[in-house]
């Protein structure tokens, strides 16, 4: 007897979360165990807190410029218009705060499957555009990091991942954007014909989900990129005055490859919010920089709060405005996805 798909989807949910739970503990154990945790108390003690309050300035433009450039590659609604940034903002919020307290990143599905439901556009095409979107922002952040690290002086492994991730980034727009997901599975709906219902339902979804990616040509694309760049701008200044606020002394390039970093990090399945693995992170980073492991840990610390406690804040608050329930809207949206496989003759 098959495991039915909900109970598939949601003991694949629970394993990844326990082996995030597990990765975190053994991050937090190893930087415990290498760093001073008393020095890092000691330079944390220090902050100045109107410096801290600086960084929260750039928040509300970050929010802006997300929502500006996730509006963009948008599909369009049913009456030709793409929904306004009034109704975009509370999503992408609801969004940040499911990838903070859910696990395997559901954040991202259960936006796409909100505004869905909002805007009355079909699922696949808004995942598309999430899709699409997270890696722009990948892709954009990894090219400003390359040249932060040569900048910065960093160490050669750590160009070299950047260049990787960057050309790895860029590669997948432009097969995106080209509809490359919508030819291949054109192609495989003629070579399956009737044979396989569920394959032939995988593939209309896959279809839509091919032409919600496509972001609508290169125009929209570049923008998309230009809203990428000013963001990470904006993350690489809160990262520079963290490190003020704490006596740190580096360099604008060396904070935007911190952030660089940090961020790449967060794809490593880890405890809600990414406890323990941004710090892994982050600090691995700042000491091939020079800077002490005390201080290193001090900063990933203080960064941590700044980059997720604003957007837990707010996302609790979209959610609140939107009188839904995160947990409820994500198992919508996991149940929405089309099984990663099984096929079933017809």
């Amino acid at each position: 007897m098959s495991t039915p798909p909900r109970s598939a989807s949601r003991a694949r949910r629970v394993g990844t979360g326990l082996l995030g739970l597990l990765v975190s503990a053994v991050a937090i154990a190893v930087l415990v165990t290498v760093i001073d945790v008393q020095q890092t108390a000691e330079t944390l003690g220090q902050t100045n807190l109107w410096l801290v309050a600086a960084t929260l300035l750039l928040v509300p433009g970050q929010i802006i410029l997300r929502t500006l450039r996730w509006r963009l590659l948008l599909p369009l609604r049913p009456d030709g218009q793409r929904p306004t940034v009034a109704r975009v903002m509370p999503v992408l919020l609801v969004g940040y705060l499911g990838n903070l307290i859910l696990p395997a990143r559901l954040g991202e599905p259960a936006r796409a499957y909100l505004l869905a439901r909002r805007e009355q556009i079909g699922f696949a095409r808004v995942l598309g555009s999430v899709l699409l979107e997270r890696v722009i922002d990948l892709a954009s952040l990894a090219f400003v990091a390359v040249f932060a690290a040569l900048q910065s002086g960093a160490p050669e492994w750590i160009v070299r991942g950047m260049v990787i991730v960057a050309a790895v980034g860029f590669a997948l727009v432009a097969i995106l954007v080209a509809s490359g997901i919508a030819r291949t599975v054109a192609i495989l709906a003629r070579l399956l014909g009737t044979r396989a219902l569920r394959v032939r339902a995988a593939i209309t979804h896959a279809t839509h989900f091919g032409e919600g990616a496509n972001g609508g040509g290169w125009g929209p694309l570049a923008i998309a990129v230009v809203l990428s760049t000013v963001t990470w701008a904006f993350v690489a200044g809160t990262y520079w005055l963290s490190a003020q606020a704490l006596g740190i002394d580096i360099r604008i390039s060396a904070s935007m490859l911190v952030a660089a970093v940090a961020t790449l990090g967060t794809a490593i399945p880890s405890a809600p919010a990414n406890i323990g693995t941004y710090e892994v992170a982050t600090v691995v980073v700042l000491t091939a920089l020079g800077v002490p492991s005390h201080e290193a840990l001090a900063m990933a610390l203080l960064t941590h709060a700044i980059v997720t406690v604003p957007f837990a804040i707010t996302g609790a608050a979209a959610v609140a405005h939107l009188s839904v329930s995160l947990a409820d809207v994500a198992e919508e949206a996991s149940a929405a996805l089309p099984p990663p496989s099984s096929v079933e003759a017809g």
